[in-house]
């Protein structure tokens, strides 16, 4: 169950100069204001970088005052786009970007952070911050890249990968919330993978065998969800049950939905995510939410 917020209406940003920083302070911007809530852009000064391998020691006061000056643009970004300058505030701080922004979003309604990216099309994996911040955060985390395509207009479609063992039944409920509150509608997207690995000799099943699992993945899965969907009668809710793999099936999709939640199973104290959540973040083409069902809370 998503367990409630009582905190101040706060979107933290993580910031670095870069263009997938931009974007996402771009999208921080506009959750901001849509939440009535207080931007905190937030950039933070690896300290292990302050020592170099070369023997050059850096002034963190200096480091700390050229950070200052570039989130200043950020400010007036925000600021332009209509957030109250009351309700805009940065923060430097040194130490590890990953662990300052999980440790600040124990206060926040969300956590919006760009990913790592080259060239379109060239996107290899996901940056360290972003892995770091989704497995650890305790609030829900929105990643971006720059080399998304936003939609010119909200096409007002969360999608939420769930499974017949209800992983996702967090995000599907946080999304539920965000729906009603801002209007649109969630699609529930369940795959039911292909069988894959060595000891798998049978050949690819016939279309007769596909089409039978498919309606069976989509009985289970609407029986599972209608427990959820109960308590938001005025959401609207659609079901997609789909065939292949998982990443594939859900980076296709998301060409057509203004986010993609995902749920995130990661524990102390590696906090590390699994191949699914870091298909997803790298390959994706809209913004991916994800949330933790443990040890977090709702926005």
């Amino acid at each position: 169950m998503l367990q409630p917020y009582d905190g101040p209406a706060r979107v933290l940003v993580g910031f670095d100069g870069s263009d997938d920083a931009f974007r996402a302070l771009e999208l921080g911007i506009a959750e901001a204001r849509a939440r009535d809530a207080e931007l905190v852009v937030v950039h933070a000064v690896d300290d292990t970088v302050l020592n170099s391998a070369w023997g050059v020691v850096f002034d963190p006061e200096e480091i700390k005052l050229n950070a200052a000056e570039m989130l200043a643009r950020g400010v007036e970004d925000a600021v332009a786009a209509g957030l109250p300058r009351s309700r805009v505030r940065t923060e430097v701080v040194l130490g590890n970007p990953a662990a300052a922004l999980t440790r600040m979003s124990h206060q926040a309604s969300l956590v919006v952070v760009g990913r790592r990216a080259t060239e379109p099309g060239e996107r290899l994996f996901v940056g360290s911050t972003s892995v770091g911040v989704v497995g650890a955060a305790h609030c829900p985390v929105i990643v971006v890249s720059a080399v998304d395509t936003p939609h010119e207009a909200r096409t007002g479609v969360i999608g939420v990968a769930v499974d017949t063992s209800a992983r996702g039944a967090v995000a599907l409920e946080w999304a539920l919330q965000e729906s009603i509150q801002f209007g649109g509608k969630v699609v529930v997207i369940s795959v039911f993978r292909s069988p894959q690995g060595r000891w798998f000799t049978g050949g690819d099943p016939t279309e007769e065998q596909k089409a039978a699992a498919i309606e069976v993945t989509r009985e289970r899965m609407a029986e599972m969800i209608s427990e959820i969907t109960e308590d938001y009668p005025d959401a609207q809710v659609e079901l997609e049950v789909d065939y292949g793999n998982p990443v594939d099936v859900l980076v296709a999709r998301s060409d057509e939905l203004d986010l993609l939640m995902l749920e995130v199973h990661a524990s102390f104290p590696t906090y590390s995510v699994g191949g699914l959540i870091r298909g997803v973040l790298t390959h994706g083409r809209c913004p991916i939410g994800v949330i933790r069902p443990r040890d977090s809370h709702g926005s």
